[in-house]
Formats: structure tokens, sequence, C-alpha cells
């Protein structure tokens, strides 16, 4: 018997942000900096930040639903928090290696709508016709956990986001051709954020492109935020969770009033 399709049914949902304070900084830069791989540590990011989605609770498990490209959404949108709109990217050029600044602002990047009846598609495969599901994060999750790359990490997802009752056998006895067309298919089907940046390197004037990951380089991170709780404890002589309390921008005029102190 056919399962039922586990990613979210809205590729772009409504979602509001958690109010931004120390604490949620510090769990923040705990969630970037932590030894997990990257859908896990997007999971993490997101349910910090994340405080309702269509206006329900942004629990890890709905989070763990999304469709990889809306994940990737909604991390683009939340890093646009920390990061201004007149923002410069450090990148690196594919062909002479050198490293050049780009022009970018992170709220404003598109994204690819998602295909006509998502978040399923059928495809015609040469074991017949199957049905599939849009990658969700648990998907990815998954496939990152056993470290697949090329085809097995193709087969393995095809099986993951198989609907039919023996969807894992049927991954097995693919042809080329047949994963292919699923790739072709969920690739049509999924939503997707831009992710990589066209430009034209200065230094050999090449067109190159630029991998664009908010974890790199967007969020918090901990060391410049423990300093800044440090300079608050050492003036004030308050507690780390009184300071970590306080809204972002009402710690960030502490910090200016010390700085401006005679």
């Amino acid at each position: 018997m056919p399962r039922a399709a586990t990613t979210y049914p809205a590729a772009q949902p409504a979602f509001e942000l958690a109010r931004l304070t120390g604490t949620v900084e510090l769990r923040l830069a705990e969630a970037v900096a932590a030894a997990r791989a990257r859908p896990a540590k997007v999971t993490g990011v997101l349910a910090t930040l994340l405080h309702r989605l269509d206006g329900q609770a942004a629990a890890p498990e709905t989070l763990r639903s999304l469709a990889s490209g809306t994940r990737e959404w909604l991390l683009q949108r939340a890093a646009a928090r920390f990061r201004p709109a007149q923002d410069w990217l450090a990148a690196d050029c594919q062909t002479c290696g050198a490293r050049y600044d780009l022009a970018l602002d992170i709220a404003a990047l598109p994204m690819k709508p998602a295909g006509t009846g998502f978040p399923t598609v059928a495809v015609e495969t040469s074991l017949g016709r199957r049905s599939f599901e849009a990658p969700n994060g648990t998907h990815e999750t998954a496939v990152a956990r056993r470290g697949l790359t090329g085809e097995a990490a193709r087969r393995y997802l095809a099986a993951l986001c198989g609907l039919d009752a023996d969807s894992s056998a049927a991954a097995e006895r693919f042809d080329v051709e047949d994963l292919d067309r699923i790739d072709a298919a969920l690739e049509a089907l999924s939503p997707e954020a831009v992710s990589t940046l066209a430009s034209r390197c200065p230094n050999c004037e090449t067109e190159t492109r630029a991998w664009l990951d908010p974890l790199d380089y967007a969020f918090p991170r901990l060391e410049p935020l423990l300093r800044e709780v440090h300079r608050i404890a050492a003036t004030y002589h308050w507690s780390e969770a009184e300071i970590l309390a306080l809204p972002t921008a009402r710690r960030r005029r502490y910090l200016a009033l010390i700085g401006s102190r005679p």
C-alpha cells in the first residue's frame, strides 16, 4: 500500500522570527558550531530563530519535514536579520583561486517556485509509473548520515522519497536512465533557493560562481558574544543569565555606553 507524503505541503510558508536576545544568539552560535552534518545544523538554526510557521509552533519535526529548498530559503531569510542589505561576501575564484568581494543582499535572493502537484510527482520508469515526494530535511539528514555520494546517494534518495510500497526494492532495480528521470522530476517539483552567485573575477576576469552558505558567515559566533557578556559583566557585575536575557539592541547599547565612558 502506498504511503502518504511526509514533505510539508507549503513551499513558502508564512513564518515569524523569535524575539532576539543574547540567549537566542548563544543557542544559535552553538547550533552553527556544533560538530554535526549540515542538514542537522540547518534544523538547529531554524528551530532557534523561527517562532511560528504557518501560525503553528516551529517544532523541529516540522522543520525537518520542509522541502530542502524551503529550508534553504528560510535559512536565508533568517540570516538577513543579521546582515545589512548592502552586504559583501568574500569568495574564491574557481579559475585562479584569488579571493574577491561580492555584493549581496541576502534578503532579496529569488526562489524558484514549486512545481505542479507539490509535494508529490509521478514518474514513468522502466518499472512502471512510480510516485515520489519532494526531498525534505529528514531525507537530507539520512543521506548525510550515511555519507553517500554519486549514484549511491541518488539511489538511496529515490528509495527515501518513493511513495510506493516497494520503493526501497525498486530503487535498487532502477537503471541510470530511471535515476535521471527521477532526479529531473524532483528538481522540477521542488522549490529551490538561490545558493550560488555568478560573477566575474576581478583578478583573471573569467566568469565564476560563488557558493552561498549563510552558516559560513551570516550568524553570530560564540567567542565575540562571550566577549560582549564578559565586558558588560566586568562593568556592571550582572550575571551571565541577566545579560543574555537582554534584548540584543539593548545589550549593544550598554556596550556603546561602556565604550564611550571617559
